[in-house]
């Protein structure tokens, strides 16, 4: 492209003497366009040139922009980027307009698109299981987790955990559902405890005795459980709070406690039994699951596929669900970017300044293109017909 506007400063320079005192009316017309071009041809060229280099190599003030400012320009695209590109609300108002919900659940309701998920599940779990038999990552990992364990301190831990359990009366929803359990195990097993308990029977006890206490005996155990799972008030029930707010204080502020537990972690820590048993678990796990994916019918691939699809019909069915999922989406987006976009839009700067100059002047150049040789193009015939126009002004005035 460059050879187009060099050709027509040619031209120019070639009409130009050709007409150079012709007397005939029509040759000064022609001579002014043609001085004209030529001016226009080479300021423009020396404009273009002098944002990437020295024109003709000439040290000339203020020319070779690109290459002596490439840093600053590459800081000022980055400041520009993040503050007009990567704003919070120029962020949220574009992905608030996407709905990206509806966008996924239709995506995963398409047997491509679930495919290609299950892929990357598949992926990311080959490469975890190829990790794995690396000797030096099982081995960082064992050193990690032993590390862990003796910083870990149980008593607290412990005593938060049957916190969180007592706050709001969690515990007692629990105990609810066990006594329950219990009511319906007892209720389905009565034959086979009877059945029990009549072997166990002295010979000389008639049958019809001996099932007579046990029958009595499982209904007493059973309406009691009833009374405990339906009264909130029980007195079981108060005696389970003082139970469990005794082991939260004593898991807290006993020192023959806190002496217990150090002892019963650093035994788990130093027993090799335990400790190979465990990471036996664990090798065979990761080779149970490399084994069902490396398969044509794998379990773990059609599950994704069901569960991704039944997770996409029943949110495709949901609005409130989507809309949820939208505001969160676009909230955690936001807050992401608000909190990194200066880092993020870093990357441009950060890759300007390890380009070297000259191989930024050539990136720069080739992506504006052809543009820079039509400002030279139409700078050789604006010329020209500034030219006309002064020789018109000049005829005339």
């Amino acid at each position: 492209m460059k050879r187009w506007p060099l050709l027509l400063l040619f031209l120019m320079a070639a009409v130009f003497m050709l007409t150079l005192n012709r007397p005939e009316s029509w040759a000064g017309w022609v001579h002014a366009f043609a001085e004209a071009g030529m001016v226009g041809a080479l300021a423009d060229w020396f404009a273009v040139v002098a944002l990437f280099r020295h024109p003709l190599g000439l040290p000339i003030p203020h020319t070779a922009i690109i290459p002596r400012r490439k840093d600053e320009i590459g800081n000022s695209l980055a400041r520009f980027v993040a503050e007009h590109f990567l704003h919070p609300e120029v962020v949220r108002a574009k992905l608030e307009k996407s709905a990206m919900s509806s966008h996924i659940v239709g995506w995963l309701q398409t047997t491509h698109g679930r495919q290609r998920l299950v892929d990357a599940v598949l992926r990311f779990l080959r490469w975890g299981s190829s990790a794995w038999h690396e000797e030096n990552v099982r081995a960082f990992l064992r050193r990690f987790s032993v590390q862990q364990l003796q910083r870990a301190e149980l008593g607290p831990l412990l005593s938060r955990l049957l916190e969180w359990l007592v706050r709001d009366g969690r515990h007692q929803a629990l105990l609810t559902q066990a006594l329950r359990y219990a009511v319906v195990v007892l209720h389905d097993n009565r034959e086979a405890i009877r059945g029990n308990v009549q072997k166990e029977s002295p010979w000389w006890l008639p049958g019809f005795v001996d099932d007579r206490i046990v029958q009595q005996m499982l209904d007493r155990i059973e309406t009691l459980l009833f009374q405990m799972a339906l009264d909130p008030d029980h007195a079981v029930r108060a005696g389970f709070d003082r139970l469990l707010g005794s082991w939260v204080d004593e898991l807290r502020n006993s020192p023959a406690m806190q002496v217990r537990l150090e002892r019963f972690k650093q035994e788990t820590l130093e027993n090799s039994e335990l400790q190979d048993y465990l990471y036996q678990i664990w090798t065979d796990l990761v080779a149970g699951i490399e084994r069902d994916i490396a398969s044509e019918d794998s379990f773990i691939a059609a599950e994704l596929h069901r569960v991704l699809g039944d997770f996409a019909n029943t949110l495709g069915k949901d609005p409130k669900m989507q809309a949820s999922i939208d505001r969160w989406l676009v909230d955690s987006a936001v807050v992401l970017v608000s909190e990194n976009r200066h880092a993020i839009a870093s990357l441009i700067s950060d890759t300007v300044a390890g380009w070297d100059a000259e191989d930024t002047t050539r990136r720069v150049e080739l992506a504006i293109g052809s543009d820079l040789q039509y400002i030279r193009i139409n700078g050789t015939l604006v010329g020209g017909l500034v030219g006309v126009v002064l020789h018109a002004f000049g005829q005339f005035a």
